[in-house]
């Protein structure tokens, strides 16, 4: 049988496809074979069952993930969103709130200066102004 040192379980292809997804797919490969961490238990069993599920060999845990790896980018971000809305430091708009306030504490928010248009300066505010100047 061949050499498969360099590339692994990509082998069982031989030359076909192209170099560069042979790569991908020993990538796939790689990081879907590599231990996880269980979230319930914390050890390091988790195995994959199907695509998209995965067991935890020591709890029996079944939970939905990728389908290659538990733990996508995507559910990351969604569950850092979740638990910022639940915990509700990211965005709690109420009726008696200053929305000057929540613009201050929000991040990657940048202030918009105020305009005004003609329209909403009453008599009182145009004098106001020019006797300023």
């Amino acid at each position: 049988m061949a050499r498969t040192k360099k590339v692994g379980s990509t082998g069982r292809y031989g030359s076909r496809y192209g170099a560069k997804l042979r790569r991908r797919v020993l990538d796939i490969d790689n990081r879907r074979k590599e231990p996880n961490r269980c979230p319930a238990c914390a050890t390091k069993a988790l195995k994959r069952k199907a695509a998209g599920l995965w067991e935890c060999s020591k709890c029996s845990l079944i939970f939905a993930g990728g389908a290659y790896v538990p733990y996508t980018d995507a559910g990351k971000a969604a569950k850092r969103a979740i638990a910022q809305r639940v915990s509700g430091d990211f965005l709690s708009l109420r009726e008696n709130e200053d929305i000057e306030d929540v613009v201050d504490f929000l991040p990657n928010v940048e202030k918009e200066e105020i305009v005004i248009d003609a329209e909403t300066v009453t008599d009182a505010d145009a004098t106001t102004s020019t006797e300023e100047e």
